[in-house]
């Protein structure tokens, strides 16, 4: 390029990062076993004595419920938006934590959810939140000066 060229502007859409890529799959993937597994609970629970299928019913209904949860945090995720990285996190870190403890199958399971955790959390995924992130900090910081000055005057 000489002199008097300029470079070509960049688009106004950030390009996604791969490991971000590979975090919303990995999340529908959860989702939707997360559904399948209600399923099966509700299946299993019409193939059980009637004293046990009210505790198959509850774990089936928990299950659609972070099924859900976690399909729209997928959504906002694909969207590009923090609060779905945030809401994946601490759905994460709330099931897989605890899952850890107990026993090697829950355990398998729990590592596999941690694994998307640290999808959201790469290098590549920090840079592509971070100017959200940024005007996020420079929202609450703004709206507590607010609050300050507010409570000066009174």
């Amino acid at each position: 390029m000489g002199p008097d060229e300029q470079t070509p502007p960049q688009s106004a859409r950030q390009t996604v990062p791969h490991s971000l890529v590979v975090a919303r799959w990995w999340w529908i993937a959860t989702a939707l076993a997360a559904l399948g597994f209600a399923a099966s609970f509700f299946y299993n629970s019409t193939q059980r004595p009637a004293a046990e299928a009210p505790g198959l019913w509850a774990a089936g209904i928990a299950l659609v419920g972070i099924g859900l949860l976690v399909g729209f945090a997928v959504l906002q995720l694909w969207r590009g938006k923090l609060a779905g990285r945030l809401s994946l996190t601490w759905c994460g870190l709330i099931i897989g934590l605890p899952l850890m403890t107990r026993g090697f199958r829950l355990g398998l399971f729990a590592a596999l959810i941690l694994v998307g955790v640290a999808l959201l959390w790469t290098p590549g995924s920090i840079r592509f939140f971070a100017p959200q992130a940024k005007a996020a900090r420079a929202q609450r910081k703004a709206e507590r000066a607010a609050r300050r000055r507010q409570g000066a005057a009174k």
